[in-house]
């Protein structure tokens, strides 16, 4: 009995059915908790009183929960309700395979990225000791991120699939052996129409799809599935069944007895190897199979990267017996051809060629914009030249997408969705890059995203031949190496790991694998005092190369390449010696480039150049926006600045700007600018570095924190707003500490402590008396750093903090100074929560960095906390963890807006170095 609209199975609400298996009823539902869209799967009625039936249901549940893959189905949650069992996986966009091959075959590229992803996905599984055992095209769905497989409710549990496998093959007929020990079929089955329905019965699966030894009654292993991808891959090529006949004894038999059609007599084009692909993923013989779905992927990928042979026609064996010699001959042909080729290249190779300079735009795919300023980066070109890897925004979100220069078309990785300032492997067969506060790997034949170490916020890296990775995982502190396959980092720059601004970043290994370049940057930004400097893993000498208003900077052909102040250049550099040139030559103006990063729009490889030009100037500015986002107004000119808070009668801004010409240590004072009367004046002492700002419930009093001891200690201040008096240190301890938000009656500091010895994940939120006679205390024994909590206004009884207990970062609830119950607010990521003045709102950026607002009540104990809305895009860039932004109480936003976007178009140069070389 189908369910009906509304009805409730624990907190999901049936919206609409999706589709009905033998094994299963699947509708769309919301989870009314997280007001999200699911899919819910219920064992059907007439199956409900079947025991074999339902263990088989909940070892879907235990099968689908062991995997984790983002070409896997997600399973949430599982219940029971009135004697209903069901299962909530994530509700899947998209359309499935079968439904897109009704349409026709797809194009082969497509067919081979969906192949390999599927590969991956029974890669994961089978090694994980779960044989799927129903693959179709109806059991994988085509998202915009790639093939998710779906549907383990026939999955089973086997012991070492990936080790020695026993042969199941029927070595006498290939008719299926209907002895007493044999599961036999119902034969009214059998001569029913061949529909790609789950049948049930002692053979389980669907019958166009199932091995030989399945079809025979024997078990099942990973090689089993493999016959079944054949299958899938075959009918996505040519969009036809591999098997086929009038009723499902004819299919059995074509599958017990029959070859499928080759593919060069349905697709001409279609490469040989695909063909001999296919034959081996289809062998009756499981023993003759491909062992594993990691052989079939790599072959796969082997096919879609050998693009210069996908259009060269399949050679077509007249039977099985003679698929060897057809081979034998065809690589005898490809073999000639191959040596015909490398004689007319090196008849072109060994004419002089003509070195032409050539400019060209390159333009973003349809649909997208180029995203290359602050925390994206600029497009990189592959070690030969060939590609271009890049951050594009399509629909709001940002990817790293791969071109290759011989073709127009751009492709997105998957699961690189806010990824940034993305490098090359040396081989050019994978990109690096961060994401998420981590370092990844992500190989380029179909895999998936690999984290290699912790990256809180990359500031560049290079990937060298010696598999080292040297790379700046923060926006201050060292730069470090690690293996690209994964391991802790060690520093390998003199730049204390403990320093507050100072930055080592952008670094670039040399072709020796023991020398590499670095910019040193004292204030982390573009400036004056910034270094190119020449360093070695060894931890040797530090030599100074450059100086100057320098950002980032590249090597090729003997020249190293920089952007200083706005215009790229080239000195010409010995890299063995770390000798450079004392003269340079101009290659191109107004370089676009961002001050927050010291980074600029250009990469080099040999042979080629690519840059953007600059549209304007680049940083932060103050804005105020109104609650659609529109722009009122600009309130400061681009610079960087940092936390920003707005004084109880909204007449100051409290603000803290990066001093860049302070000193060499770096300093970021504390400023304070009168909104009515217009002056600005920095309140603080000028060598400070203060981080965060709270102002006191009268706005007489800031308290901030300062960096002392060399940028080793963070220490509580307070100081008066009318200048009466000197900052003074209050409250000293042995840890850290960080003001958060102070009471309205005066009495207490909210700050958060962290210790020397406990992890950087994990701090502790106190209350720091503001009176006499009052003792500090714990309010929350573990908290993440850069919690950002928040006393709802004028009574201060609830705490809006957050905290990644879930795996990312949300916003929390809590009651205060006594916390008990936490009630989670954010929904999709969470970070920096304030409060509207009234207390009624609370304001958090969304994990897309999206200004969101929540409804809250109050009302004594209790708390309703409404639904999140999205209001707009904040434009706040992420190395500001705190205090980005801050609300008025006539609801206009004060936000730390970053520039981030040029409207220019990427310029190709070919043979950039002929006139240098002039």
């Amino acid at each position: 009995m189908a369910l009906a609209a509304g009805t409730k199975l624990g907190p999901y609400e049936i919206q609409s059915p999706v589709g009905a298996g033998g094994m299963g009823e699947v509708y769309r539902a919301r989870d009314t908790r997280l007001d999200r869209t699911v899919a819910v799967k219920i064992l059907p009625s007439h199956l409900s009183d079947s025991p074999e039936a339902r263990q088989r249901f909940e070892r879907e549940a235990r099968t689908i929960s062991s995997l984790n893959h983002p070409n896997i189905c997600t399973l949430h949650d599982i219940g029971n309700e009135s004697g209903i069992a069901y299962l909530v996986m994530e509700y899947v966009e998209g359309e499935t395979l079968e439904t897109r091959l009704q349409k026709g075959p797809l194009p082969l590229k497509q067919a081979l990225e969906c192949g390999i992803q599927i590969c991956d996905a029974l890669e994961k599984a089978h090694r994980a000791g779960i044989v799927h055992r129903d693959l179709k095209p109806g059991n994988v769905m085509l998202t915009a991120s790639g093939a998710k497989l779906l549907d383990f409710g026939l999955a089973k549990p086997v012991a070492a699939v990936l080790g020695a496998q026993q042969s199941v093959a029927d070595k006498g007929s290939n008719r299926a052996n209907l002895t007493p020990s044999t599961p036999t079929m119902n034969l009214s089955l059998l001569s029913a129409s061949p529909a790609a329905l789950t049948q049930q019965g002692t053979i389980v699966g669907t019958f166009q799809y199932m091995a030989p030894e399945v079809v025979q009654g024997k078990d099942a292993d990973a090689r089993s599935d493999i016959f079944s991808f054949g299958c899938v891959l075959y009918e996505m090529v040519t969009g036809r069944r591999a098997f086929e006949g009038k009723s499902q004894l004819s299919v059995l038999t074509a599958i017990l007895e029959k070859d499928p059609e080759p593919l060069a007599n349905l697709q001409p084009t279609t490469p040989p190897a695909l063909d001999y692909t296919l034959q081996t993923c289809l062998e009756k013989n499981p023993d003759n199979r491909f062992q594993t779905a990691h052989d079939v992927k790599l072959q796969l990928a082997w096919i879609a990267k050998s693009g210069s042979q996908v259009g060269a026609p399949a050679i077509v064996p007249a039977n099985r017996n003679r698929r060897v010699f057809g081979f034998a001959v065809g690589f005898a042909v490809l073999a000639i051809l191959l040596l015909a080729v490398i004689a007319l290249a090196a008849a072109f190779w060994s004419s002089p060629r003509p070195q032409r300079v050539l400019r060209a735009n390159i333009l973003p795919p349809g649909g997208t914009q180029f995203e290359t300023l602050y925390r994206n980066g600029p497009p990189a070109l592959s070690p030969d030249g060939s590609r271009l890897a890049f951050v594009a925004q399509q629909d709001g979100k940002n990817f790293i997408w791969v071109r290759s220069l011989a073709k127009l078309e751009a492709t997105p990785l998957r699961d690189t969705e806010e990824a940034f300032f993305p490098f090359w492997s040396p081989d050019g067969n994978s990109i690096a890059f961060f994401m998420h506060g981590k370092l990844w790997r992500l190989d380029l034949n179909g895999g998936s995203p690999t984290a290699i170490c912790d990256a809180p916020e990359g500031r560049g890296g290079s990937w060298g031949r010696g598999d080292a990775i040297v790379f700046a995982p923060s926006v201050a502190g060292p730069a470090s190496v690690v293996s690209a396959s994964g391991g802790t980092p060690k520093p390998v720059t003199k730049t204390p790991l403990s320093t507050p601004v100072i930055s080592d970043r952008w670094p670039i290994l040399l072709a020796d694998g023991k020398h590499f370049l670095f910019l040193h940057s004292p204030n982390g930004a573009a400036d004056g005092l910034n270094e190119i400097r020449f360093g070695s893993l060894d931890g040797g000498e530090e030599r100074v190369l450059l100086r100057g208003r320098l950002y980032t900077f590249q090597y090729a052909s003997g020249w190293l390449l920089a952007d200083r102040d706005g215009s790229l250049q080239a000195w010409k550099f010995d890299p063995g010696s770390g000798k450079i040139s004392p003269d340079s030559v101009s290659l191109a103006e107004k370089i676009a480039s961002d001050d927050i990063t010291a980074m600029s729009v250009f990469s080099v490889s040999e042979g080629l150049l690519l840059y953007q030009q600059g549209t304007g100037p680049t940083g932060d500015r103050h804005v105020w926006l109104d609650a659609t986002g529109k722009l009122l107004s600009q309130l400061s000119e681009p610079a960087v600045y940092g936390a920003t808070r707005i004084s109880p009668d909204a007449s100051r801004i409290a603000t803290t700007m990066v001093n860049q010409m302070a000193n060499k240590n770096g300093a970021s004072p504390l400023w304070l600018w009168d909104l009515k009367g217009g002056t600005r004046a920095p309140l603080s002492a000028d060598s400070d570095y203060v981080d965060d700002i709270v102002w006191s419930a009268d706005g007489r009093t800031i308290y901030f924190d300062v960096f002392e001891n060399g940028g080793d200690h963070k220490v509580l201040r307070s100081l008066p707003t009318d200048g009466s008096q000197a900052e003074q240190t209050f409250a000293p301890s042995d840890n850290d500490r960080v003001p958060l938000d102070a009471t309205a009656d005066g009495k207490w500091l909210l700050c958060e402590e962290r210790t020397k010895s406990s992890a950087p994940t994990d701090a502790i939120l106190r209350a720091i008396p503001l009176v006499r006679d009052a003792q500090e205390f714990t309010v929350l024994d573990s908290v993440t750093p850069d919690s950002n909590a928040r006393l709802i206004p004028a009574k201060n009884d609830w705490l809006a903090y957050q905290s990644n207990q879930s795996g990312r970062s949300e916003i929390y609830l809590t009651r205060f100074p006594r916390p008990g119950a936490k009630y989670q607010v954010s929904q999709s990521g969470g970070a920096q929560p304030v409060w509207s003045r009234d207390g009624k709102l609370l304001f958090y950026l969304d994990g897309a960095n999206r200004m969101t607002s929540v409804t809250i009540e109050t009302v004594g104990g209790d708390i309703k906390i409404g639904t999140p809305k999205t209001l707009f895009p904040a434009g706040i860039r992420h190395s500001i963890p705190v205090d980005a932004y801050d609300v008025t109480r006539d609801g206009k936003f004060l936000v730390v807006n970053s520039i981030t976007e040029s409207t220019a178009p990427v310029v190709l140069v070919t043979n950039w170095d002929t006139e240098l070389k002039k």
